[in-house]
């Protein structure tokens, strides 16, 4: 999976930058498929001096422009959707003798997200399964990782994958609007043993496709075990697919040796998604229009000094 402009962001630096007097906010490189005169939808995800997000600016406060030229401001909306988690582990024969030091380590992940935060866990092996269906009461969360039983199966890290794929795509389509919209984030858990799916490729395109359309946001740790051969026959293994997708959503991808390194790992993505959880569960939902030719980049600045933004095409902040 190529990443696209519509996939790929360009966020503005940490540090504010000064412009003409104006705040620089963001820059984004536009896809060729936008033209001439048709208006432009942007997220803005904005964070003051001590990290915390911006939830009062004003749309006066804001100026947009693509390629040098005014793109006057029609739409200006606040965006508090929630982020909402799917966790997948894989409970097969590389995690079986540290299960119990793979629960541990799920147990601390889970402690650093926010407590409203609705999460879903999947095992792989066998097939997918749900083991704590979409909630947030904390105490079943937690004890559903006991579900987590050894299985000397083949785990299904594309088919867990293409799974909850498929249900995000669902969810967004049979939903209104207003109930449908949230950020997706996917956690997988996985190891490099052999891979059971045996997906065809136009069930990997659509994975792809899924992730790119609803703006899924995908996270791999992935247990190497130098015992285990992997399984590459079908050219789609889970390593691959794995990095293709944490790539083209600007997730976070790690290969690790021991799993003693899990217990200290996962909270550090704990952490990470309840980071991004804070920012992109609020911004700011801008749509403009453009006065000149057909844009190739869109900018954002704002009167308010002392802040930092990102801008971006589907709200995606990993």
């Amino acid at each position: 999976m190529r990443c696209t402009s519509l996939l790929c962001r360009i966020s503005a630096s940490p540090s504010t930058r000064l412009v003409a007097g104006l705040a620089l906010a963001g820059v984004l490189a536009l896809t060729p498929a936008i033209h001439a005169q048709q208006a432009i939808q942007v997220f803005l995800s904005a964070v003051d001096s001590d990290s915390k997000p911006v939830t009062d600016l004003r749309a006066e406060e804001v100026q947009m422009q693509t390629d040098g030229s005014p793109c006057k401001i029609t739409r200006f909306e606040d965006i508090n959707w929630p982020v909402k988690l799917t966790l997948m582990v894989d409970n097969g024969p590389v995690h079986t003798d540290a299960l119990r030091q793979l629960r541990e380590a799920l147990r601390k992940f889970l402690a650093e997200l926010p407590t409203d935060m609705e999460v879903t866990i999947v095992s792989t092996d066998p097939a997918p399964r749900f083991i704590y269906k979409a909630g947030n009461d904390r105490v079943k969360m937690l004890s559903s990782l006991d579900l987590l039983i050894p299985d000397q199966g083949a785990p299904k890290f594309i088919d867990a994958m293409s799974e909850a794929a498929d249900r995000v795509d669902k969810d967004k389509k049979e939903k209104n609007k207003e109930k449908g919209n949230y950020f997706p984030v996917f956690m997988m858990v996985g190891s490099a043993g052999t891979e059971g799916s045996n997906p065809r490729d136009y069930q990997v395109t659509k994975l792809y496709k899924e992730v790119q359309d609803d703006a899924i946001t995908v996270h791999v740790v992935m247990q190497q075990n130098p015992n285990r051969s992997v399984d590459i026959g079908s050219g789609t293994n889970q390593i691959e697919v794995g990095i293709q997708l944490t790539k083209g959503t600007g997730g976070r991808y790690e290969s690790i040796n021991t799993e003693t390194r899990l217990t200290t790992l996962l909270p550090e993505f704990g952490k990470q998604i309840a980071a991004s959880h804070a920012r992109q569960s609020h911004q700011y939902r801008i749509t403009c229009q453009p006065t000149g030719g057909t844009p190739r980049q869109i900018t954002a600045s704002t009167t308010r000094s002392g802040l930092s933004a990102a801008l971006t095409i589907d709200g995606r902040i990993p």
